[in-house]
């Protein structure tokens, strides 16, 4: 019996064939990358596993070491990104308060002439503390709340990646039990224009808000 198809023909299915085991790969490669895209990441590059997370409803993690970071929620997010002059270096300090910031003195005592010192005052620990971080020195002088104080931001601490913000002092016996007091750079202020002004200082957003679970 002989075959139905020339040896041309035979060739030419056989061709078509491999086109379309090519074709057929390729649609099962690209469905896979479209999968692990819309269910995050398993494994593998650390910008894959950053961006699948920003994806990710709800909150955004707080900023810090599992163990820690279960023990808080933000409760605000970080504010706009700073838009002024940036930070690059220490030598010239942290110059005159900008007549904006300056304005803010209103908001932070009935007396003028205390609100004027008290936002001098966080506009230059924002600038020293954060050329603490950038010269890996130690706060000086190191941290000490006032009876008042009431709002604290904390530049850098042992298991947090970038800075944030709490309220009250029992937030503050709770973060100051969770990480260690080498290298912690912790501010605190009667108002959260002080906090504002401070973050002016250290040419930083403000951070986001963070509260015991």
């Amino acid at each position: 019996m002989s075959c139905p198809l020339s040896s041309a023909e035979l060739r030419e299915i056989i061709c078509k064939l491999e086109r379309l085991e090519v074709w057929q790969k390729q649609q099962e490669t690209e469905s896979k990358a479209s999968g692990s895209q819309s269910k995050g990441y398993g494994r593998g590059d650390p910008k894959a596993r950053a961006a699948a997370l920003l994806s990710k409803t709800g909150p955004p993690p707080v900023p810090a070491l599992e163990h820690i970071a279960t023990r808080w929620k933000i409760t605000e997010e970080e504010g706009p990104p700073f838009s002024g002059p940036e930070f690059t270096s220490i030598e010239s300090g942290p110059g005159p308060l900008p007549p904006l910031v300056e304005d803010q003195a209103d908001f932070v005592s009935w007396d003028q002439r205390e609100g004027l010192q008290r936002v001098h005052l966080a506009f230059s620990a924002g600038f020293w503390g954060r050329a603490s971080v950038e010269t890996f020195t130690c706060q000086f002088p190191p941290f000490s709340p006032s009876e008042k104080d009431e709002h604290f931001i904390c530049l850098r601490a042992s298991g947090f990646s970038s800075p944030v913000r709490f309220e009250g002092k029992a937030d503050l016996e709770a973060f100051r039990a969770q990480v260690f007091e080498g290298g912690l750079i912790l501010f605190g202020f009667q108002t959260q224009v002080e906090i504002d002004v401070f973050c002016q200082g250290a040419r930083i957003a403000v951070p986001p808000k963070i509260e015991q679970c």
